[in-house]
C-alpha cells in the first residue's frame, strides 16, 4: 500500500510520480529496475500471507470451530453460574450505601403513571450493584409496599424464555415444567394481574433490544406503581432496557471502605495489634479505589498475615497483579473484559500504556487506536469518529470512568480505575512495556510492541538516563508506540533505523530540539505529536511518511517552518498547530491534500512561499474548529471568494484573527478588509464564532442573519474601530455574546436587539437563548438603551458582565428578571456620577463589584434590593471604606461574602476588626489580599 502510495503522491511540480512529464524519469534504468524487482517482492509475500490464511481456515474446520456473534468459553461459563446471586443478605455486614439506598427506595415507592417503571443501577464489577439492590428489595417499607417481590439472576445469557420462566417461579415460589413461551408469558401475566409488582433482574449483559421488548409484554398486566429493577455494568444495557430512571453508583468513601477492611482484616485481633498494622492497612485501602468488594476481599485476606513485615510485604509488592488477592475481583472484571466485541478488546488493552491514574484524552487515545489499525470503517464512517463511539462504549461498561465534558457536555477524557488497569495489563501481556527510566533496566524490550518510558520520582543523572534510553530502545525492534514523558530532562537524538514497524511517536513537551531525517524511514508512522517541544522545524523526509494521519505541533514555540513537500502526505487527516505563534506561513501545495479533517490553524502568508486562502478551496472535509490569522495579508476579495467557507459544512468554530498592529491605515485597506470578511462568509452549520484585531469600521452583514440558527458564541474582540455593534439580537439560537476592547462606540442602542427602525417594531423577541452577555474595555461607551420592538429582550439571560467601561453612567432599567450574576466595575465617570440605582433584578444570586478604584461606599439602596443575593464578591476596590450594615442585615440569604485587596475593608471587617460582628451572620466569609 506504501508503494502504491508513492505512485499517487504529487511531485515538486504538483503531479503525481506517474504523470506523462515524468514517465521519462520513471522509465531510467533504475527506476524500471526498482519497480521490476519491488512487484514480485510483494507479490511472494502476499501469496505467504494467503498461505497462512489458509492454514488457520484449515485448523478452524478441523476444530470444528463456529462462527457466532457471541462466543463463550467453558471456563467463562462456568464463571457465570458462580456469579449467580439470590435476594438474601445480611445487613449488617453491609457498609455504607445508606444514601443511594434511600435514593432507590424513594424511586420505588413515588407514584407514577408508568407500567413497568425500570431502573437502572449501573457500575463496575465489584461495586456494589447487587449488594444495594438486595438492600432496597429486603427493605420492610418497600416489602410492605408490594403485593409480589420477584428476583432473577439474568447473567449474561437472556433468553427470553429461560428469564420468563425464572420469573414465574420466583413469582410462584416453586419449580415451573418446561412450557412453551406464550403459556409462560400467559401465566405469569396472570400472575401480575391487577398486583403492583417488583421484580428486580441481576446481572444483565445483553444489548438486545428486542430480547427485551418480548419479555415485557406479560408487565403491562400489572398494576400502577410497579417496579422492575436490573443492575448491569454497562449503561448500554439500561438504555436497551428503556430505563426511566438510571443510577450510576460512585464509589464508597475511604472511611466506608476501612470499615469493610477492618471488619475481615481485625477480626479477633487485640488492640495492640490493631494499633500496629492500621497505618499500613489505611494505604492498603487506599488501593482499592473505593471498591466494596476489593476492600473486602482484600481485608480478609491480610487476616492470614499476622506480622508487621508480613502486612509490609503486601503493600510494597506486585501482588495486586495477583489473582491470589484480588480472587475476588479479577474475575469480575474479566467477565466484562471477555463480554467485549474483538476490536473493543485490542482498544481496552491498548489503554494499560498509560500510567495509573492518567487522564487519557479522548481525542488522542482514539488517533493512537486508528494509527495501531484497530479500528475498522464501515462504509462512509470516518474512523475517529468509530473510535469515539468506541471510548463511550467503554465508558458506559464502567472499564472507563471520572468523564469529564467540554461546555457542549462532550465528553473530553476519563480515566480508569486501578484495579482496571491491573486488568488491561494483565490481558496486555508482555507485548505493552510501561517503564519507569533508572528502576527498570532488566526489561526484555526484544518482543515490546507499544512502551511508555517515563522518568523516576527520584533525579537521574542525565547521560545515565541518555544511556538507559538508548540501550533500551536499541533492542525494541518490534516497536509499534513509543511514548517518552516530557519530564525526562535530556532527549537523545534518536536514530529510527532500528524501528520501521513504528505506528505512533509521541515525544510532546520532551526537550527535543531537532527530529532525525532518518524518520523518512517510518513508512508505517501514522501518528506523530511534537507538540510542546523546542523543534524549529521539520525535516523534508517527514513528508515521507505517506502514511501519517495525525501530526501534532501544539505550543511549539519555536518552530517557523514546515517542510515544503506536505502535499505528498496524502493520507494526513489531522493538521494540528494551535498556539505556535511563530509560524508565520505554511507551505503552498498542502490544499491538494483533499482528505484533511483537521486543520487547527490556516495561515495566510506573503510573498511566493506562504499559503492564499484558496488553498482552502478543496478542503472540505474539514471538521471542530479552524483558525484564520494574517488575513490582513490577503490581497484581494477574489482570493477570499476562492477558500468557499460556505461550504465548510462540518466545521463548527470559526476563528478570524488580523495582525495585532497600530497607526493608521489607508482607507482602500480598510475597504478591502471590509470586503475580505464580508466574502469570507461561512457555512450555516456554524457554532461559534471569533474575530479578533479587525480593522474594518463595520462588520460583515452576514454576522446578523438569523439564518446562523446554530449560531450558540459569538466573540468579538479588538475590533476598535467598529462604529456600530451589529444586530446580533436577530440570532435565534444565540447563548454567549462577549465584545470587547473597542474605542469607537458610544451608545448600544436598538440596533444591537435587531429591531431596524425606531418606531418600536421589530422581532418578536430578541436575543431569544442569550445566557451570557460581557462587555470589556468599551472605552468611550456611555449609554445602553435596551428595546426589543414590541416583544421581549433577553429573556433567558442568566450573567452579565461589565469591565472597562467606566463611561456607562447606567444600566438599563428593564434588564431582564431572571438575571443570576452580574459582574460590574464602576466609576466616578460612569455609574457613581449618574447617582442612579441599579435595576430591580429579584433573582440576582451573585454579585461581584470590581476592580473599582474610586468607590468610597456603596450608593443607597443599591445592596439591599437583592433579597435572593446568595455571594457577594468586591475585589480590588482600595478605596471602599464600608459596608452598608442596614442593607447587609436584608441579606438574610447571603450564603458567602468575598473580599478581595480591598485594605480598608480588610482592617475593619476581617479577624478581630471593630466591625466584624455586624457580618457575622454570614456562613462564609473570606477577607484576603
Amino acid at each position: 500500500m506504501t508503494e502504491a502510495l508513492k505512485s499517487q503522491a504529487p511531485d515538486e511540480d504538483g503531479g503525481s510520480c506517474f504523470s506523462k512529464k515524468n514517465v521519462r524519469s520513471f522509465l531510467s534504468p533504475v527506476n524500471c529496475f526498482n519497480h521490476v524487482v519491488l512487484r514480485p517482492k510483494i507479490g511472494s509475500r502476499i501469496k505467504e500471507v494467503r498461505g497462512r490464511l489458509d492454514d488457520i481456515a484449515e485448523e478452524m474446520n478441523q476444530f470444528k470451530f463456529i462462527m457466532s456473534e457471541r462466543v463463550y468459553t467453558e471456563v467463562r461459563q462456568g464463571g457465570m453460574r458462580e456469579r449467580e446471586i439470590g435476594s438474601l443478605l445480611d445487613p449488617k455486614s453491609i457498609i455504607g450505601r445508606e444514601r443511594e439506598k434511600n435514593e432507590v427506595i424513594d424511586l420505588l415507592l413515588q407514584e407514577v403513571n408508568e407500567v413497568p417503571y425500570v431502573i437502572s443501577i449501573v457500575g463496575m464489577g465489584g461495586m456494589g450493584k447487587t449488594t444495594l439492590a438486595q438492600l432496597t428489595y429486603n427493605d420492610e417499607k418497600v416489602g410492605g409496599h408490594f403485593h409480589k417481590r420477584m428476583w432473577v439472576c439474568v447473567s449474561d445469557d437472556f433468553d427470553v424464555k429461560r428469564v420468563t420462566k425464572s420469573i414465574v417461579e420466583s413469582a410462584d415460589g416453586s419449580g415451573c415444567e418446561d412450557l412453551d413461551l406464550d403459556t409462560l408469558q400467559r401465566r405469569l401475566s396472570e400472575k401480575l394481574q391487577a398486583q403492583r409488582f417488583l421484580l428486580v433482574l441481576d446481572d444483565i449483559w445483553s444489548e438486545d433490544r428486542e430480547k427485551w421488548d418480548k419479555l415485557r409484554l406479560p408487565f403491562q398486566a400489572g398494576a400502577l406503581g410497579s417496579r422492575i429493577v436490573i443492575t448491569t455494568r454497562s449503561e448500554k444495557v439500561a438504555q436497551a432496557m428503556r430505563s426511566t430512571q438510571i443510577r450510576k453508583l460512585a464509589a464508597l468513601s475511604e472511611d466506608e471502605c476501612w470499615l469493610l477492611f477492618s471488619g475481615g482484616a481485625f477480626e479477633h485481633r487485640n488492640a495492640d495489634e490493631r494499633s500496629e498494622l492500621e497505618e499500613i492497612g489505611r494505604e492498603i485501602v487506599n488501593r482499592c479505589g473505593g471498591l466494596p468488594l476489593a476492600a473486602k476481599t482484600i481485608g480478609c485476606a491480610m487476616w492470614w498475615r499476622r506480622t508487621r513485615r508480613e502486612w509490609e510485604l503486601v503493600l510494597e509488592s506486585e501482588i495486586w497483579n495477583s489473582a491470589d488477592i484480588l480472587g475476588g475481583i479479577l474475575p469480575a472484571l474479566l467477565l466484562s473484559y471477555h463480554d467485549l466485541p474483538p476490536a473493543l478488546k485490542q482498544c481496552f488493552a491498548y489503554c494499560s500504556i498509560f500510567p495509573k491514574d492518567w487522564e487519557i484524552k479522548k481525542d488522542t487515545i482514539v488517533k493512537l487506536w486508528v494509527a495501531q489499525g484497530f479500528i475498522c470503517s464501515k462504509g462512509s464512517q470516518d474512523m475517529v469518529e468509530i473510535g469515539g463511539q468506541n471510548f463511550e462504549d467503554l465508558l458506559r461498561r464502567s472499564l472507563l470512568q471520572d468523564a469529564k465534558l467540554d461546555r457542549d457536555k462532550n465528553i473530553v477524557s476519563c480515566k480508569m480505575h486501578d484495579l482496571v488497569h491491573d486488568l488491561a495489563q494483565s490481558v496486555a501481556g508482555s507485548e505493552f512495556s510501561v517503564a519507569q527510566i533508572g528502576k527498570q533496566a532488566s526489561l526484555n524490550f526484544d518482543n515490546v510492541r507499544h512502551s511508555n518510558l517515563f522518568a523516576s520520582d527520584e533525579a537521574v543523572n542525565e547521560a545515565d538516563e541518555v544511556a538507559y534510553i538508548l540501550a533500551t530502545l536499541y533492542k525494541a525492534h518490534k516497536l509499534r508506540t513509543l511514548f517518552l514523558d516530557s519530564r525526562i530532562s535530556m532527549v537523545p537524538r534518536m536514530s529510527f533505523h532500528h524501528w520501521r514497524r513504528l505506528r505512533a511517536l509521541d515525544l510532546s513537551y520532551t526537550s527535543i530540539t531537532k527530529l532525525s531525517p532518518t524518520v523518512g524511514h517510518l513508512k508505517h508512522l501514522r501518528f506523530l505529536d511534537l507538540s510542546g517541544t523546542d523543534v524549529e522545524e521539520l525535516p523534508e523526509e517527514v513528508c515521507n511518511c505517506l502514511n501519517l494521519q495525525t501530526l501534532r505541533l501544539n505550543d511549539c514555540g519555536e518552530l517557523k517552518k514546515l517542510p515544503g513537500g506536505m502535499k505528498k502526505m496524502i493520507n494526513l487527516r489531522h493538521l494540528e498547530i494551535e498556539n505556535s505563534d511563530d509560524l508565520r506561513y505554511l507551505p503552498q501545495g498542502i490544499g491538494s491534500v483533499t482528505g484533511l479533517w483537521t486543520l487547527t490553524t490556516f495561515i495566510v502568508g506573503g510573498g511566493d512561499e506562504g499559503w492564499k486562502c484558496g488553498e482552502l478551496k478543496h478542503l472540505n472535509h474539514l471538521q471542530g474548529s479552524l483558525k484564520i490569522t494574517g488575513l490582513d495579508k490577503n490581497r484581494s476579495g477574489d482570493e477570499a471568494r476562492e477558500a468557499e467557507l460556505n461550504k465548510k459544512q462540518h466545521l463548527h468554530t470559526l476563528s478570524f484573527y488580523y495582525k495585532f498592529e497600530d497607526g493608521e491605515l489607508l482607507d482602500e485597506e480598510v475597504k478591502r478588509m471590509e470586503d475580505v470578511l464580508e466574502i469570507l462568509r461561512p457555512h450555516t452549520n456554524l457554532k461559534e464564532l471569533a474575530i479578533r484585531y479587525y480593522r474594518g469600521s463595520k462588520l460583515p452583514k452576514w454576522i446578523e442573519d438569523p439564518v446562523f440558527s446554530n449560531l450558540v458564541r459569538m466573540t468579538l474582540s479588538s475590533c476598535w474601530e467598529c462604529k456600530q455593534l451589529p444586530g446580533f439580537g436577530k440570532l435565534p439560537s444565540l447563548k454567549y455574546l462577549s465584545i470587547s476592547y473597542n474605542e469607537v462606540v458610544r451608545k448600544v442602542g436598538v440596533e444591537f436587539s435587531g429591531v431596524d427602525n425606531n418606531d418600536g417594531s421589530g422581532c418578536v423577541v430578541s436575543f431569544p437563548k442569550l445566557e451570557t452577555l460581557i462587555f470589556w474595555d468599551m472605552i468611550n461607551w456611555g449609554e445602553w438603551e435596551l428595546r426589543g420592538g414590541d416583544g421581549e429582550v433577553m429573556p433567558s439571560l442568566l450573567e452579565l458582565e461589565i469591565r472597562g467601561c467606566l463611561k456607562l453612567r447606567e444600566l438599563p432599567t428593564n434588564l431582564p428578571p431572571l438575571l443570576q450574576k452580574l459582574s460590574l466595575q464602576i466609576s466616578n465617570e460612569g455609574m457613581l456620577s449618574s447617582g442612579g440605582t441599579l435595576p430591580v433584578l429579584p433573582s440576582l444570586k451573585h454579585l461581584i463589584i470590581s476592580w473599582s478604584d474610586e468607590l468610597k461606599s456603596f450608593p443607597c439602596g443599591w445592596l439591599g434590593q437583592f433579597k435572593a443575593l446568595k455571594t457577594l464578591e468586591i475585589d480590588n476596590c482600595p478605596e471602599l471604606e464600608s459596608l452598608p450594615d442596614e442593607e447587609f442585615q436584608q441579606l438574610t440569604l447571603l450564603q458567602e461574602l468575598i473580599i478581595f485587596y480591598c485594605p480598608l475593608l480588610r482592617r475593619r471587617y476581617g479577624d478581630g476588626g471593630e466591625d466584624r460582628d455586624k457580618i457575622a451572620q454570614i456562613p462564609s466569609i473570606s477577607i484576603t489580599g
